[in-house]
């Protein structure tokens, strides 16, 4: 795992942590919390999708680069060996 997925690894498990804190910590209810809670959990789902997702198009950028400059490559050793 690249820094950048390590970092944002690190940040949404926080976020998570403190999410969770404060909401256990609020003065409400069983049933009011526990509304918050699936509350935040499913906006917590939805930022970590759509992280994931930006992680996935990052890797497919970076795959595609490095197949176009490996192409590149293997097109200038073809060249190369025409004489």
């Amino acid at each position: 795992m690249n820094t950048a997925g390590k970092v944002m690894v690190g940040v949404l498990a926080g976020a998570a942590v403190g999410l969770l804190t404060g909401v256990l910590i609020a003065p409400d209810s069983g049933k009011k919390t526990r509304e918050k809670l699936i509350g935040k959990s499913k906006d917590l789902r939805n930022k970590v999708t759509d992280s994931l997702d930006e992680v996935k198009m990052a890797y497919n950028r970076k795959v595609e680069a490095f197949a176009d400059q490996s192409k590149a490559g293997v097109e200038s050793i073809k060249n190369g060996l025409k004489v």
